[in-house]
């Protein structure tokens, strides 16, 4: 078995291919290092425990660094549950149009998608942070690393649709899904 799990709930610890995760407390997950990702299968991770990748994938596919994207399978299917949070620091903010209407128009983009489930959107003084789920499931057989490839399409999609959504002459032809 490529991934075990030892201890009870608060003194666990979950080894892939014999090397300890560390974990992250506060939001309850492991960091799952990219390069042992393409030797596992989205089966191979236990029920109900979240990971988050650490780096990048062995294709060079990874997160944008405001992306923070945990996934757990939550029964005996193969599929997995992913939770999208986006945080923009809103004094590193550098995009062609304002922080406001970006996040504004890929929530308008997560509102309107079938397959993505809208939580969270919080704004202060320092921060917009922008949150969301899905649930990401195959028909065919298939690795781990192929799986975050298709969830970092996914969290890519949500973000160019949304910035296709600010410039002028956007056609809504663009939200179909």
């Amino acid at each position: 078995m490529y991934v075990q799990v030892t201890g009870e709930k608060k003194n666990q610890r979950v080894l892939v291919m014999g090397e300890p995760l560390s974990s992250c407390q506060q939001d309850e997950y492991y960091l799952l290092p990219g390069r042992v990702v393409g030797a596992l299968k989205p089966e191979d991770l236990p029920v109900g425990i979240a990971f988050k990748l650490q780096g990048a994938l062995p294709s060079g596919y990874g997160f944008y660094r405001e992306d923070s994207v945990v996934f757990r399978r939550k029964n005996d299917a193969c599929a997995l549950w992913i939770e999208v949070t986006s945080t923009y620091v809103i004094s590193e903010w550098d995009g062609l149009f304002s922080l406001d209407e970006t996040v504004l128009a890929r929530k308008a983009v997560i509102e309107q998608h079938q397959q993505l489930e809208f939580v969270l959107y919080e704004k202060n003084e320092q921060m917009v942070r922008l949150r969301y789920g899905f649930m990401w499931a195959s028909d065919e057989a298939t690795d781990l690393e192929s799986a975050l490839e298709a969830i970092c399409d996914t969290v890519f999609e949500v973000e160019a649709r949304g910035n296709a959504r600010l410039w002028p002459g956007y056609d809504n032809c663009f939200d179909e899904y």
